[in-house]
């Protein structure tokens, strides 16, 4: 039995596919909720980073584009983010507005907010529905 679990070990630290890191990955993309591609890390150490720029045209109109990825390091995502808004270009100005860098698998993704009123209402109410039994009995 014990041969067995040594077995599972063994595999389990050997595969390259185990001990990767899991990323959000998407480049250029406008809505960051469409960006559900993953990727597995391939250096070690390495981070998960999120980051978005702002795009100025000339004509005054801007937007935010995100990127997310795997870096070795948050220092090299913010500076390979830094150099892609630095390409010089007369029709827009790109500029970094902010990069978040994490540990864990999949933490590059967009954070869940609580959308529905109801959902709130039902939450509270079943918290609270036990108490308010007990003080109307």
């Amino acid at each position: 039995m014990k041969g067995i679990h040594l077995v599972l070990l063994a595999v389990l630290l050997c595969s390259q596919q185990a001990l990767s890191l899991q990323c959000y990955n998407c480049t250029e993309e406008e809505d960051v909720s469409k960006c559900q591609t993953t990727i597995s890390c391939d250096s070690t150490p390495s981070i998960c980073y999120k980051g978005g720029r702002t795009l100025t045209k000339t004509s005054g109109e801007t937007g935010t584009i995100h990127a997310k990825g795997c870096a070795p390091s948050c220092q090299e995502a913010s500076q390979a983010m830094q150099q892609i808004s630095n390409l010089s270009n007369p029709a827009f100005n790109l500029e970094v507005r902010d990069v978040a860098c994490c540990e864990k698998d999949l933490c590059n993704g967009v954070a869940q907010v609580a959308r529905s009123l109801w959902a709130l209402a039902g939450g509270l109410l079943l918290s609270l529905g036990p108490a308010l039994l007990w003080a109307l009995l």
